[in-house]
């Protein structure tokens, strides 16, 4: 305060700005989504440097296709467009990149596309929290597993990827085709059922019929798993065991005084022990073959 002034001295105060809406996803859920189908598909088809643009690709796609949820939700809302500009324009350097180093990765987009569109759709309407919205971002979130696997193991001979191998080569422990498609069942009855899941916790807590459809789910997820897997040549019992015990939590979780925190760390740990399933099950193909070939 200067001298004989009466006047309160002004204090400098440096003020954060907030950042915009639509920077940084909120759906925690999503993490283990887009992380665990990339992780299986990098490790069955091996580890190749298109991986790491195809990685990033992937991610910042997830960061643009957020935003640009909440944009159209907003009704194009001006607030909400800095965000969708921003990672749009981020996903250019991986997706070029991607591109010259596989060219024939581009077929895939054909399958997401719809997807992505039946997301975005039911964003505009506001109907995000729907089945179907929520049926089509898991679906597209596990096909990553194949086309991991597919930029791993290399260029497909012919026009349809997931279909066939280039002559001579297959992935971790002999796994092809077949086997990739059965672990993608697996990682997809997973994810679809946290829908349901989610819903008894939270939006559709204390309704009867969603908790007997989740766990009415995940007993015949199970059972489609298991006859996937076996179909392949790989172990089915670790999918019974798994689907057991998510059938268990599906019918006890909701009927506790759980916290959304521990929902959430519970997720996290299923998602671990998906991821450790899922990774484990290729030795037992090779086990199954090391057997018919001494017998």
């Amino acid at each position: 305060m200067t001298q004989g002034s009466t006047r309160p001295e002004r204090r400098t105060t440096t003020r954060r700005r907030r950042r915009g809406p639509g920077w940084v996803p909120d759906q925690h859920g999503a993490w283990a989504m887009l992380a665990v189908p990339l992780l299986v598909g990098v490790f069955l088809g091996g580890p190749a440097w298109v991986h790491v643009p195809l990685a990033v690709l992937w991610f910042v796609g997830y960061f643009a296709f957020f935003a640009a949820g909440l944009w159209l939700k907003s009704r194009f809302r001006p607030r909400y467009l800095p965000p969708v500009r921003a990672y749009g324009i981020a996903t250019v350097v991986p997706a070029v990149a991607v591109l010259l180093l596989r060219p024939d990765l581009l077929a895939w987009v054909a399958l997401f596309l719809p997807l992505v569109a039946v997301s975005l759709w039911s964003s505009y309407r506001r109907r995000e929290r729907s089945l179907l919205n929520d049926g089509a971002t898991v679906l597209a979130a596990c096909l990553m597993l194949p086309v991991a696997f597919a930029a791993g193991v290399g260029p497909a001979p012919g026009p349809w990827p997931g279909v066939t191998l280039p002559d001579g080569v297959t992935g971790l422990a002999g796994i092809g085709w077949p086997q990739v498609w059965a672990l993608f069942v697996l990682v997809l009855a997973y994810f679809a059922g946290t829908i349901l899941y989610v819903k008894t916790l939270i939006r559709e807590r204390g309704e009867r019929s969603y908790l007997v459809a989740s766990a009415v789910y995940h007993v015949v997820a199970g059972v489609v798993a298991a006859v996937a897997l076996a179909a392949a040549g790989l172990a089915w019992w670790p999918a019974v065991v798994l689907f057991a015990g998510l059938t268990a939590r599906a019918v006890w979780v909701p009927r506790t005084d759980a916290k959304p925190l521990q929902f959430g760390m519970g997720e996290v740990a299923a998602s671990v022990l998906l991821l450790v399933v899922a990774l484990a099950l290729p030795a037992t193909l090779m086990v199954a073959g090391s057997a018919a070939a001494g017998s």
